[in-house]
Order: C-alpha cells, then structure tokens, then sequence
C-alpha cells in the first residue's frame, strides 16, 4: 500500500505515510497515513461531518450566520 502511494501521505503529501487507516466500524484497511493525519481522523471519530466542520473552522466559516430572510439568520449546527 506504500509504495503506490510513493510514501506520501494522502491528506498530507509532504508527510511520511507509515501508519495504516482503517474505519474502526468495519475494521475495513483505508490506505496509509502519517501518524498525525490517521490520529486525527481517528479522534474526530471517523466523522465525515466532524470533518467538515473542522474544515469550516480553519477556513473561518464555522460560524458566519447565514441570510435565510430578510432579518432573519440561521447558525451553522
């Protein structure tokens, strides 16, 4: 699995991948990550939308209130 990936992480490029993924629900093997980038993953538990919020976070979006009528807005949940 390392050497398609040319020992590159998949989240993180620059990043050795040394360390193998895999979905704790199913056990089913994901690829191979950096250390940091599989502990993350597995920490925000395994969460596509722990994910995107952490994203919106970085980005500075996680909570710009969104125009759904004239005076009337709507948080991010």
């Amino acid at each position: 699995m390392i050497a398609p990936q040319a020992g590159a992480g998949t989240i993180r490029p620059k990043a050795p991948a040394v360390h193998v993924d895999h979905c704790h629900e199913t056990g089913r093997v994901r690829g191979v990550l950096c250390f940091n980038c599989n502990a993350a993953v597995g920490q925000l538990g395994d969460d596509p939308g722990s994910l995107r919020r952490a994203i919106a976070y970085l980005e500075g979006n996680a909570w710009k209130p969104t125009l759904v009528a004239p005076g009337v807005y709507q948080l991010p949940s």
